[in-house]
């Protein structure tokens, strides 16, 4: 399925359910939306924090298109479902957020690893845990990342069993990929990092790791969701985990294997919304 027909489906609230898998080869964006200070702070608490939220593209204020990553995006209305917090706290999961969108608000897009696993089977690194039903699990970490203000909050990774002799590789294939979450940053026993695999955040299908595989732990874009709630803004949205932007952006692109995007989409214009 093409990256814009996923997107279709959002927009019309016909697509449920995970992105995982959909438009292979596409790269996959978590989404941040804050306005003015609080906007300007989850920037730069970004910078300090690539990996885990390594932006590929920003808007301008008010602008909800991102001409870099589609020509037809709207990120109003073509996610899955949208996360509402209000003052930190969750208020209600959302279809869309056309009525609700303001002239200050700045939206953020940031690599997955959704896309990660795409560019893994493409260099011939097994992941045999999807033969077992498993898609991969989040948890929270005892790591804490580097603050901003008041964006703060603990590292939440994403994990993925990978064959022991297949580990380097892998290692090896995403570090190059900066825009997706680059190099791990755990492998083997998840107690070193302060959790349990048997009590995940969430988990895509029953945890599965073979005896000859090992865990191995990317940053996850699910950390902007603490280090929002942390700084309590008046209103902000993301995406809801492992519902995401699909973009026409391909994973072995110069702006996923470069240096991430810090300025606001060139492209983006002023104010205007699609038709």
């Amino acid at each position: 399925m093409l990256a814009s027909e996923v997107r279709r489906l959002a927009r019309a609230n016909e697509w449920q359910g995970s992105t995982r898998g959909s438009a292979p080869g596409m790269v996959q964006c978590n989404i941040a939306i804050l306005a003015g200070e609080q906007a300007d702070q989850f920037r730069e608490w970004c910078r300090l924090n690539r990996s885990v939220a390594p932006v590929l593209a920003a808007t301008e204020p008010g602008n909800p298109t991102f001409p870099s990553l589609g020509e037809d995006i709207d990120i109003r209305r073509d996610l899955p479902a949208y996360r509402l917090v209000r003052d930190g706290q969750d208020a209600v999961e959302l279809p869309n957020i056309v009525d609700l969108w303001q002239d200050d608000w700045q939206a953020f897009a940031f690599g997955c690893s959704f896309s990660l696993e795409d560019a893994l089977r493409a260099h011939g690194i097994p992941l045999d845990y999807e033969k077992r039903g498993f898609g991969g699990a989040i948890y929270r970490t005892n790591i804490e990342t580097v603050p901003s203000g008041s964006m703060a909050g603990a590292l939440v990774v994403s994990m993925r069993p990978i064959q022991r002799d297949a580990i380097d590789k892998a290692i090896a294939v995403s570090e190059h990929l900066p825009g997706l979450h680059g190099a791990p940053v755990h492998v083997g026993n998840p107690e070193k990092i302060g959790l349990s695999l048997a009590e995940p955040m969430e988990a895509l299908g029953a945890i599965s790791i073979s005896a000859d595989e090992e865990p191995v732990f990317w940053a996850c874009g699910v950390t902007t969701h603490f280090a929002i709630e942390n700084a309590r803004p008046p209103i902000a949205v993301t995406h809801v985990s492992s519902r995401m932007l699909v973009t026409d952006i391909p994973i072995d692109s110069e702006l996923v294997q470069g240096h991430c995007q810090s300025k606001p989409d060139e492209q983006a214009g002023g104010a205007s919304s699609p038709g």
